[in-house]
C-alpha cells in the first residue's frame, strides 16, 4: 500500500509540473544568440548589411517590418545613420541594408517583438578597419525608415521636435507593441490560474488516497477464518 501512494503521489506530482511549464516558457522573451557583425568584432571589409539572430521567432506585427527596428550609427561618438533601408524579419532574423563611413566605432540598435509579443530592444557596438582606398558612405542624421531616434526610445517618446516626416512612422511602429504585450500578460495569468489549480487538485488526490487506505479494512487471513470456523 505504501509503495502505491507513492507512485500515485509521484504521477499527481509530475502532472502538476508539466502543466507550470507553459507558464515558464510564456513569460520568457526572446534573447539575441548571435549577430553579424559580432559584438566587439573588428570589420575588415566593407559591409552591406547587419543582422541580429534571436532564439525564438520575431514577430512581424505589421506585416511590413515597421513593428521592429535596426539602426546602425557612428563612428566612435557621432550619430549619423549608416543603415540604407528599413528593418526586414526572416523568422529568428532581423536584418538592415547599410553602407559604413569612415573608420571608427558603431553601434547597432534594435528593437523587436518577441514571440511573447513583448519588445526587446537593446544595443551592441563592433569596429571598422576598412582597407586603404575603400570608399565611405556620408550617413544620415535619421534613418531611412523616418524615426531620428534610436529605436530603444520609440516605445516611449514621440516625434523628435521640428521634423514631422518621422512622426508617422514612429507611432505606427509602435502602437501595436503595447496591444499584444497587455494581451500576452493576461493570458499568462491565465496560465498561472491554471498551473496553480491543477497543484492544489494534486495535493486534495493524494490527501483523498491517503484517507482512503488508512480506512480500508484488512482482509482476514485465511487461517484466521479456519480457527473461527472450528471454534
Amino acid at each position: 500500500m505504501t509503495n502505491r501512494l507513492l507512485r500515485a503521489a509521484a504521477v499527481l506530482a509530475a502532472a502538476a509540473a508539466l502543466a507550470l511549464v507553459p507558464v515558464a516558457a510564456a513569460s520568457a522573451h526572446d534573447y539575441v544568440v548571435g549577430s553579424d557583425p559580432a559584438a566587439d568584432s573588428t570589420v575588415t571589409s566593407p559591409l552591406d548589411a547587419v543582422t541580429v539572430t534571436f532564439n525564438d521567432r520575431v514577430l512581424d506585427l505589421s506585416g511590413n517590418g515597421s513593428t521592429n527596428l535596426l539602426t546602425v550609427t557612428g563612428p566612435d561618438s557621432a550619430t549619423h545613420h549608416f543603415e540604407t533601408g528599413c528593418a526586414t524579419v526572416t523568422d529568428t532574423k532581423i536584418s538592415a541594408p547599410v553602407a559604413l563611413g569612415p573608420a571608427g566605432k558603431y553601434t547597432v540598435t534594435y528593437q523587436v517583438v518577441s514571440a511573447d509579443g513583448h519588445t526587446v530592444s537593446s544595443s551592441y557596438a563592433f569596429s571598422y578597419a576598412p582597407p586603404a582606398g575603400a570608399s565611405a558612405a556620408p550617413g544620415t542624421e535619421a534613418t531611412p525608415c523616418g524615426a531620428s531616434s534610436a529605436p530603444a526610445r520609440q516605445s516611449s517618446s514621440s516625434a523628435t521636435p521640428g521634423s514631422s516626416s518621422s512622426a508617422p512612422p514612429a507611432a505606427t511602429a509602435s502602437t501595436p507593441q503595447p496591444t499584444q504585450a497587455a494581451s500576452t500578460g493576461t493570458d499568462l495569468g491565465l496560465v498561472i490560474g491554471i498551473g496553480i489549480a491543477i497543484v492544489v487538485l494534486a495535493i486534495i488526490g493524494v490527501v483523498i488516497i491517503v484517507v482512503t487506505s488508512r480506512r480500508k479494512p484488512a482482509a482476514p487471513a485465511d487461517g484466521d477464518a479456519g480457527e473461527h470456523g472450528g471454534v
